[in-house]
């Protein structure tokens, strides 16, 4: 991924150059491949590039348009041969994604970001509108975070550039811990207060000092796809994810993905195979990496990764946990500028991003996403819930015992769970569930719990896009789950490459939005339409699974090898003093995790990452506080490893 940044001042003044260079060099480690700063009296950006096609390789960014438009653009455009053709007396020729996404914007004003598929972040400035837009696609894997005041925005897709350059205390954002806790951090939240991001499908457009935010893409709740035969679902399904895994081949290097034995890496795996094969991606070469288990054999899906490696006739790389160990302490100099629960997989990733270098690759294809938009759950919740809403209540009798015998369920029970509950207002359903999520909310400080409303954010986000019927609301909210992950900015501290994820490809996403329920979910069977329409691609093995192993083993195995060093973090821990975590709780679990047996002992590991970046934050202040006038805190921490380049151009 490349990296931009920039600063606009709303009165008028000169941009500091000093500080724009600044910003422009904390990119430099992101963006090896070369970048500059344009200066426009208030307005400047900087632009770092981490090439992956031919096409970017032609690029100059910040890309300034003959009447002065500015633009930096961190992204991969997917949908390039329809965009062409539509601006080809526009472009003059020039055929690089930067330039369609410009000639889009003269074209079509803000308009133009529906247009654009693919993943990306971007800031453009009109000057002859006067108005600067910071924007980031749908699903949102590039960052794109700001900080504004009455003065000046300055943005940046590195998190830290802000922390250390905008001058401010930094202060705990809760709601974003809140949502941490419960595993979903809202997209346009950080851990910082005044600090924020650009939320996944939105834009924020800046006029006359007034910020405004707009989303710019929904999911539409009256887009339907009806077909008359369950192979015409099949066929159209495989279309869009060949397309989504053919979009991301478009490298002049060579492709490497994860490959977990699951359904999803496993099928991105065996398409991205044939389609190198077939001569259809530009791509030089393809490699899988997957990460193995000898200690943990309960957590190895070596078995199924094999059946993989012999479809496609190629042994991967195995990183062995033996070696890469979960857990681990984290590594030195490591600063977290968030709460990351990937620092628990630290070596693992570290490692990948070693291997990947040393192979020359740059773009890593992921399965991430595929529960949520396929369906990974046998849950009969939205097909019941709609039935009981529609009142069709003998159709909601015969599917009600269907779904009994293959679940093994009372009829009743899933009468309440699944039909009645799921319809009910979200806070009737935190009520219906107290009893349920009494142990997971035991952990925390029970005044956080009920001042935050844990019980309520653990339901998950609401529907925003206004679907009517409950399997709407269920799918729409499954990826708003996925959106949140994704976006959060995790992987990015610690794997510097282009992480991509087919099942997040925007036409593939709104088919599945936009099909019938039964077609995704089946009383027998998880991620229905995949296993039907890749049965001929998969092998049968992998086709055919019921279920995948989890990491489970060898997470108990990490936290019981750990627990002295763990005991020693959360005696006087940051998350108890600021009444986040209940210690007694707390120190229950730590004992619960010594046998190495108690899943619930794994919560405490994602407190682990919460519990660092409480240290880190307290001395970044405290290096801030003890700062002399002569030495500023962005000096004490950045100077010595951040040179400058001394590129700047375009000045008025």
């Amino acid at each position: 991924m490349s990296a931009l940044s920039g600063i606009y001042n709303f009165n008028g003044l000169a941009v500091d150059e000093e500080l724009l260079i600044e910003l422009g060099n904390r990119l430099n480690a992101r963006g090896p491949d070369g970048g500059r700063e344009v200066l426009f009296n208030s307005i400047g950006m900087s632009y770092r590039a981490f090439h992956t096609n031919q096409e970017s390789r032609l690029e100059r960014q910040p890309l300034v348009s003959t009447s002065r438009h500015l633009l930096t653009w961190d992204g991969r455009l997917d949908n390039r041969k329809e965009l062409i053709s539509e601006l080809r007396d526009d472009l003059q020729g020039a055929h690089t994604d930067v330039a369609i996404v410009m000639a889009a914007y003269l074209r079509w004003r803000v308009d133009f970001l529906p247009r654009l598929i693919g993943d990306f972040a971007l800031s453009l400035w009109d000057p002859h509108m006067k108005v600067l837009l910071l924007a980031r696609d749908p699903v949102g894997p590039r960052n794109l975070y700001y900080y504004a005041n009455n003065g000046r925005i300055i943005w940046s897709t590195e998190l830290g550039s802000l922390l250390d350059l905008t001058g401010i205390k930094l202060e705990i954002n809760e709601e974003y811990i809140a949502d941490f806790l419960t595993r979903l951090p809202e997209p346009s939240q950080t851990p910082y207060k005044n600090i924020h991001a650009v939320p996944p499908g939105n834009v924020i457009l800046l006029r006359n000092e007034q910020l405004h935010m707009r989303r710019f893409w929904v999911l539409d709740p009256k887009h339907e796809i009806r077909y008359k035969t369950d192979a015409e679902y099949e066929e159209h399904f495989r279309h869009l994810f060949r397309e989504a895994v053919c979009c991301r081949l478009r490298v002049d290097g060579p492709v490497w993905a994860e490959l977990s034995g699951g359904l999803d890496s496993s099928s991105i795996v065996c398409m991205a195979d044939e389609i190198v094969k077939s001569g259809d991606a530009q791509a030089s070469g393809f490699e899988t990496v997957s990460l193995v288990y000898d200690e943990a054999s309960k957590s190895d899906e070596r078995k199924y990764i094999r059946y993989v490696e012999e479809k496609i006739g190629k042994k991967g790389l195995y990183l062995r946990e033996d070696d890469y160990r979960i857990l681990s302490p984290l590594p030195v100099g490591y600063t977290p500028t968030l709460p990351n629960p990937i620092a628990n997989f630290a070596e693992y990733h570290e490692a990948l991003d070693q291997a990947m270098r040393e192979g020359g690759a740059r773009i890593l294809l992921s399965g991430k996403g595929g529960d949520e938009i396929l369906s990974s759950a046998r849950d009969p919740a939205p097909e019941l819930a709609d039935l009981l809403v529609q009142w069709r209540l003998t159709m909601l009798h015969r599917r009600l015992r269907v779904w009994s015998q293959s679940l093994k369920k009372p009829y009743l029970a899933l009468l309440w769970q699944k039909a009645i509950v799921p319809t009910l207002p979200r806070k009737l359903r935190a009520v219906c569930s107290r009893g349920s999520e009494s142990g997971a909310l035991e952990l925390y400080g029970q005044e956080f719990v009920m001042r935050m409303n844990l019980r309520e954010r653990r339901q998950g986000p609401s529907d925003v896009f206004g679907f009517r019927c409950p399997s709407g609301r269920d799918q729409s909210i499954w990826f708003l789950r996925m959106v949140r992950e994704l976006s959060a900015g995790y992987w990015r501290e610690f794997v510097n490459a282009d992480i991509s994820y087919p099942y997040t490809h925007r036409p593939l996403v709104e088919f599945m939005q936009a099909i019938p329920f039964d077609q995704r979910v089946h009383p027998r069977q998880t991620r229905y339409l995949l296993r039907r329409a890749l049965r001929d691609l998969l092998p049968p093995e992998i086709a055919n699974r019921k279920g995948k192993t989890l990491n489970t083993e060898a997470a108990l195995r990490a936290v019981a090898r750990e627990w002295p060093r763990l005991h020693r973090t959360f005696t006087d821990a940051s998350v108890c003093a600021y009444g986040y975590v209940n210690p007694e709780a707390l120190l229950a679990r730590l004992n619960q995790a010594k046998q190495g047996r108690d899943p619930n002992s794994l919560s405490i590991a994602f407190l682990i990452p919460l519990e660092y970046w409480l240290r880190s934050l307290e001395l970044r202040n405290s290096i801030a506080a003890n700062s002399t006038a002569a030495v500023s805190l962005p000096e004490v921490l950045t100077k010595a490893s951040y040179p400058k380049t001394g590129r700047v151009a375009c000045r008025n």
